[in-house]
This record gives C-alpha cells, structure tokens and sequence, in this order.
C-alpha cells in the first residue's frame, strides 16, 4: 500500500532551493522578483548630458565570492556607438547545492540612451540544461516582453509612463557620480530590473568614504546603501563613479579585479566551494525529532523585521514576534465539486499568468489525466499532490521555472514542483497559490531551517462552508503540510522580494513542538 500523502517524505526529505541564490544574483542584476508597476514620474536626468564621459569602450570585471571562496566572476562592457549605448554583462557562477556542482551563465545585452535609460535590452539565463531568455523593447507607453523557455514563447507588455533606467551597478554607479558623490547625497530611480521583469524605485544614499582592499591595491571609494523594495545591500563607488565592492547582507560579495584574475577565479577553488543551501539554513536552538510528523510548532523569530511578510493567517498565528503553526487538516470528508464556483475573490487564483499557464492545452489534458472523472476537490488536491512529487525528479537548477517547462522537462527543485501544482490545480478548478518560505530538515550537518517552496489551495465541503487555505507541498508530498513548514511570503515570483531581508539575518528560536511521538 502507498503511504499517505500526508506523511510520505519526498527523497530523503531534502528542502530545495527556492530564492536562497538570488542573493548573489543580486549583486549585479538586482533583485529577482516580478511585478507590474506605474512609473509615477518621468525619470530624471541626474546631471545634464555633458557630464556623459564615456567616448570609447570600457571594460570592466569583477570577482564574486562566498565567504573567502571564489564562485564566479562577472565581465561588464560598456560601448557608446553614437546617441546610444551599448551594454553586456555576462556572470558565470559556479555553485554546490547540496552536493551538485551547478554551472550558472547569465548574459544581458541592453540598449541604452545616452542618459542611460533603457531602450532595449535581451537577457539570458542558462543552468544545469534549462535556458531562460527575455527580449524586452520599450515603448512610450509599455515595456513589450517576450520570454522564451524551451520552445515556448510568452509574450506580455507592463505599462509605464516613461522609459525606466537600468538596475544594475553600473548605471547606478554613473547616475551617482553625475550627482556628484558626498556623503549624505541621496537619489531616486525608477528602474527596470531585468531577471524577472520588476519595475519599481530604488533609493540610494552616500554614506562615508572608505579605503576598500582590492585583490592587488586599495582605493578610496564611497559607501552606498542601495534599498530596493525595502530591503538594503551595499556598494562601493569610486570618485570616478565606478562600483569597485558590492555587499549583500546574505554574506555574498564582489570585488573589481582584474581580467586575467576573473577568467582564472574558478580554478582557485579547491575542491568543492562551500554548500550555498547548508550556508544559508537557519540553525535551530534545538532538534526537531521526526519532522515530517510535527503537527503543532511554536518558535519565536528574531533579528528580522516582519514588515512585508505573510506570517498571519490560516495555518499560522502571529503574536508579536512568536509564530505559532498548525498542520491543518480540512475537517471535511468531501470537497466542493470541481469546479470551483464560489466567491468572486477567489477567481484570481484560477487564473493563468505567465510562469503558472493552467490554460495550456497540454496542462489541462494532463490534469484531466490525473484526475480522470473524479470531481470531489479534496481528492483531486492529494491525486495532485502525489502526481507532481512522483513525476518531478529532483534536480538543483537556477532558472525562472514555469510549468509548462517543467512539465516537458519532469525535474527541477521545490520552486518547479511548486509552479507544476499549482498550474494542475489552477487548471483542475481548484483555487492555488505558491508561498515561499522555510522548512526544517535533519538529513545534513546543519539540523535546522532551509530555504523552500509550496503552495496552498482553497478549500470547503461539499455544501461551501468552512473554508479556507491549505498547505500542500507536492515536493514532499505532503497534503496537510507539516507545521515546520513556516510560512515568510504568499504570491508569484513578483511578491517575494521582501523575503530578501531575510536571508542572511534571521535567527529562529524553537520554543515548543509536538508530533506523533509526543
């Protein structure tokens, strides 16, 4: 007999990797989230266009390091070719997650006008087989994306009043200097962040000038805070505006070196660089036994702030800095009948969007598949459930996932199981969204908290009472979740920014559990 899918580890119950890179992606092309934003104001020039030196081609070259390890290096060419701008900016990341070596390239190639706002730009994100690209052109009213993954092809617009800046270290580097570098300056930028699309301002304020250590010399540079959706890093930007250190709080960093240095980088590393998941857990102040069991969890959060975080509701209980949760278990033995036709609030969550198609044909076929002529919901949630956790195949990868993709690929982490189910169960007529936080684990060195995705689905009985939204983690299989799963964010990729403040800083204190054995 199968187990249940209420208690049926998935593969050595390992956490996969949800958001725990973007830490290092961050340093230079800003923050990975996605979202649709009015710019309110025209962007402004800082400083007027005589200030614009560059005249010839410049190349530049930084090293990206975890701790004292050595995990890639970045290579930043800026060329003007007449009222424009050229720009490449390619990352090449070596990573262990977990035990598997993932070779990372990112590339973006932009367009820009001679006051470096954007006027078109193509990324590329490439990782363990799986491609990810985007065209985006801007227009004067919209932003017109095409993304290509696979052999699909999404295209969308994301309306804007006037074209956006660049969110990358160097433009913020050059507008600075334009405003002329003290301490105590502070600028504004609208921005366009170009992993996943954000749109949003990014706030930067000069602090104290510094001496910043080099690989072969030290120089003066200013210390920047750059906050962006309200969380902060830091940058070093030299008299002459260029950004010689980058900081992020997730312990993550870069340095300016020079070429021959970047391009043998990796080769310094002996043997395996250090485990970036097992790098960023939260450790626990005591063992958890039998996790997968624990039906109730009380810790007490510290060293965060919780602003932006969705700690309250359904399965958790926020009082003050003390979370409580609960493995809650619909108190019905039957669902509504698919589909759903309840509340209008509820729709949105049936809907498709670019990463969660549950309209394609082939993930409506597929769902009619698992499901066949079974209508109750609370059934189908489990038929999906254990559907995604047995079809997926566990894999390590850095990309944007959509379902689609992950549907013809059948491997990935959390992140793709998570967007797979959610697409089924979008498709099936049941209401899902996908919720990013932590989840604990035994399995390695560091008993504690990793980084790991989700999704929740609403539910009622048969007659549409007692409703409300269930944890389902289809990488786990596991329909309830277990109460270690803690909650930090609910949404699509765009939501999940203010999850960065977290990473790096917060500390969990275990106050109380109980399981089976308990």
């Amino acid at each position: 007999m199968k187990p249940s899918p209420s208690f049926s580890p998935r593969k050595n119950d390992q956490p996969s990797w949800w958001f725990a890179g973007f830490g290092i992606i961050s340093l230079i092309l800003g923050l990975v989230i996605f979202g649709e934003y009015f710019l309110a104001q025209k962007p402004k020039l800082v400083g007027d266009l005589s200030q614009i030196r560059f005249t010839e081609k410049v190349e530049r070259w930084q090293g990206f390091y975890q701790g004292e390890n050595p995990i890639g290096y970045n290579h930043l060419i800026i060329e003007p070719r007449g009222e424009q701008y050229f720009l490449t900016d390619e990352m090449v990341l070596r990573l262990n997650l977990l035990g598997q070596i993932n070779q990372t390239r990112l590339v973006l190639n932009a367009i820009l006008s001679l006051d470096w706002s954007i006027e078109q730009l193509d990324f590329e994100l490439n990782s363990a087989g799986v491609s990810f690209s985007a065209r985006a052109n801007v227009m004067p009213n919209a932003i017109q994306i095409v993304i290509i993954t696979g052999e699909k092809r999404i295209s969308r617009e994301i309306p804007i009043q006037s074209p956006p800046f660049l969110y990358t270290e160097p433009v913020l580097g050059e507008k600075l200097y334009q405003a002329g570098l003290k301490p105590g300056l502070k600028i504004s930028l609208p921005v366009f962040e170009p992993l996943t699309q954000t749109l949003d301002y990014v706030h930067l304020k000069v602090l104290e000038k510094e001496l910043v250590s080099l690989e072969e010399e030290q120089v003066w540079a200013y210390k920047v805070e750059e906050t962006f959706k309200g969380q902060s890093e830091y940058i070093w930007v030299s008299e002459n505006g260029e950004v010689v250190k980058e900081w992020h709080p997730s312990g993550f960093y870069a340095l300016k070196i020079s070429k021959e240095k970047a391009l043998n980088l990796l080769s310094r590393t002996k043997g395996l660089p250090a485990d970036l998941i097992t790098t960023l857990a939260v450790k626990s102040n005591r063992w958890i036994e039998a996790p997968r069991q624990v039906k109730y969890l009380k810790v007490r959060l510290k060293n965060i702030n919780l602003r932006g975080l969705d700690l309250e509701g359904n399965y958790q209980r926020l009082r003050g800095k003390t979370l409580e949760i609960f493995s809650q278990k619909p108190n019905f033995s039957s669902g509504y009948l698919l589909p759903f036709s309840g509340s209008e609030k509820f729709k949105e969550f049936l809907k498709p969007t670019w990463q969660i198609q549950s309209n394609a044909p082939e993930i409506i076929s597929q769902a009619k598949e698992i499901l066949g002529e079974k209508k109750d919901s609370l059934k189908a949630v489990e038929l999906l459930t254990s559907w995604v956790s047995d079809y997926v195949r566990d894999l390590m990868v850095v990309t944007i996932p959509n379902a689609l993709e992950v549907l013809e690929q059948k491997q990935g982490a959390c992140k793709e199981h998570t967007v797979l189910f959610t697409a089924l169960a979008r498709a099936s007529g049941i209401p899902a969204r996908m919720v990013a936080g932590l989840v604990y684990s035994d399995s390695y060195l560091i008993k504690g908290f990793y980084y790991h995705s989700w999704a929740e689905v609403y539910l009622t009985d048969r007659d549409g009472n007692n409703g409300g939204w269930f944890c389902v983690d289809a990488t786990f299989n596991q329909f309830p979740c277990d109460a270690t799963h803690i909650r930090l964010k609910i949404g699509t990729l765009e939501d999940m920014l203010p999850l960065m403040q977290v990473v790096g800083q917060l500390e969990i204190e275990v106050l109380e559990y109980k399981n089976d054995s308990h």
